[in-house]
């Protein structure tokens, strides 16, 4: 059950949200069921392509990022690359003064999916919006947590809940705020050299989308002006 008596609003408030007032839920055991593969998703300047790996890895080699899991990842990115399959989706790109707008588009039929407006600016916030509310009712505001601080926690809010991705370990983290808790439910690695990335996800948690979308914003906002 999530905090439903909180409104859809931005979180640039004089009282942000912040990850200690949700404690982390030690007894929740993360088991993504989907995973995806960045390629060229990390610092891209033009096009970037998101596979849909799911149905073509062992989920049974998942053990936090294994290396027979990526082993895996990789031997299915380059069966897709050789057999020319379309990505699930694609990210396209247009440069703006201190801003950079991004457009999420089914790789299949080409069509508008969320449009990503990514902030170089450490106290501003990113925004996603959608042409429709197939995914998300409103537009999702993805704010710094505690500007300045070392701890690279983002926090949005979707349909009343609070999400927290923490950048800030080896392994990016998405957590989700339950019954007043922080529930892991997503994962990110980087893969190959730097470009690319993997992520894991609980699928039933969390609208695919939203968190590839939020993902990407944090893999290219901020931190991405000198590259």
């Amino acid at each position: 059950m999530g905090l439903s008596n909180w409104p859809d609003i931005c979180l640039g408030s004089l009282t942000p949200l912040l990850p200690e007032d949700f404690p982390i839920d030690e007894d929740h055991e993360f088991k993504p069921d989907n995973f995806y593969f960045l390629k060229g998703c990390v610092h891209f300047k033009n096009t970037a392509q998101i596979l849909d790996m799911t149905n073509k890895v062992k989920k049974s080699r998942w053990r936090d990022f294994s290396q027979s899991f990526l082993r895996d990842v990789d031997n299915a990115a380059k069966k897709a690359d050789e057999e020319q399959e379309k990505p699930k989706y694609e990210i396209k790109s247009c440069g703006e003064m201190m801003r950079t707008i991004k457009t999420m588009v089914d790789g299949q039929k080409g069509e508008k999916i969320c449009e990503l407006s990514m902030t170089f600016v450490s106290f501003d916030s990113s925004m996603v919006r959608f042409p429709d509310k197939e995914h998300s009712r409103h537009p999702l505001e993805i704010c710094p947590v505690e500007a300045g601080s070392e701890n690279k926690h983002e926090c949005f809010v979707r349909h009343s809940i609070p999400y927290f991705w923490d950048m800030s370990s080896q392994f990016g983290t998405l957590y989700k705020c339950l019954n007043q808790k922080r529930v892991k439910i997503a994962s990110i690695c980087a893969f190959g050299f730097g470009k690319d990335a993997v992520l894991a996800i609980e699928g039933d948690q969390l609208d695919d989308v939203c968190a590839l979308s939020t993902c990407i914003i944090l893999l290219n906002g901020r931190d991405a002006m000198d590259h």
